[in-house]
């Protein structure tokens, strides 16, 4: 079986949405996304105070956890489209931004907490 690409997966989810009538208003969707997110995190519940810290997903069940993000891509999806934006065009204007905001000498390969803290810093005193 050939794997989909994403443009195909999203077309698939949106022809699936729409023969099942599934049209919600972009404001459900959003709190979809925020609760399927609480979903995806509650299966990593406790692992700090049990210490449970292991990137590789060590002993979780992982099934679940793919079932949870592809339900906030799905729901993420559909609110863009219902929106009336595209979502690669969304991603790549973030990543310009955050091209400029990061620059990758300000890092070379390590993260630096003080740099990235002093932007969110600036970004956050630019909204008030």
């Amino acid at each position: 079986m050939k794997t989909k690409t994403l443009d195909e997966l999203a077309q698939d989810i949106l022809q699936f949405n729409h023969a099942h009538g599934w049209h919600q208003h972009p404001q459900d969707l959003a709190k979809s996304i925020v609760i399927e997110a609480a979903e995806l995190l509650e299966l990593f519940q406790w692992d700090v105070t049990l210490g449970r810290l292991d990137k590789n997903l060590q002993g979780k069940d992982l099934l679940e956890i793919k079932k949870e993000a592809a339900d906030i891509f799905w729901y993420l999806l559909e609110f863009c489209h219902d929106s009336g934006f595209d979502l690669k065009e969304a991603v790549e204007i973030k990543y310009a931004h955050n091209t400029k905001k990061f620059p990758v000498e300000m890092f070379n390969g390590k993260d630096n907490v003080e740099f990235r803290q002093h932007q969110h810093r600036l970004y956050r005193q630019k909204r008030k």
